[in-house]
């Protein structure tokens, strides 16, 4: 009788951790940390959600029928267009997130 509940016994302990490691797999085949599918890099989580050229027609109505002089890049994550008008040159920004 005792020999027969040593055995039970270690087949429980070697169980058991094989259960809990399991759990904290996550789905089957996912070997991640938990919580990791959540996390994005910066770049795929800042990445602007609108085009430039979405961005350039929304520009160009805000500037008020001035001249179109160029594209100046993305600041942070709006898009800046610059304009002409009257001889003075400015920057119209427009945010890409929508």
């Amino acid at each position: 009788m005792k020999r027969m509940s040593v055995i039970l016994a270690a087949a429980l302990l070697a169980v058991a951790p094989f259960s809990v490691a399991a759990a904290q797999d996550g789905p089957r085949g996912d070997r991640r940390p938990p919580g990791r599918e959540q996390q994005q890099p910066p770049r795929e989580r800042e990445r602007p959600q609108m085009s430039q050229a979405e961005a350039q027609r929304i520009a160009q109505s805000r500037a008020g029928g001035a001249r179109f002089v160029g594209y100046r890049g993305q600041s942070g994550s709006s898009y800046v267009f610059a304009f002409e008008r009257d001889g003075r040159i400015f920057n119209v920004t427009v945010d890409a997130s929508r």
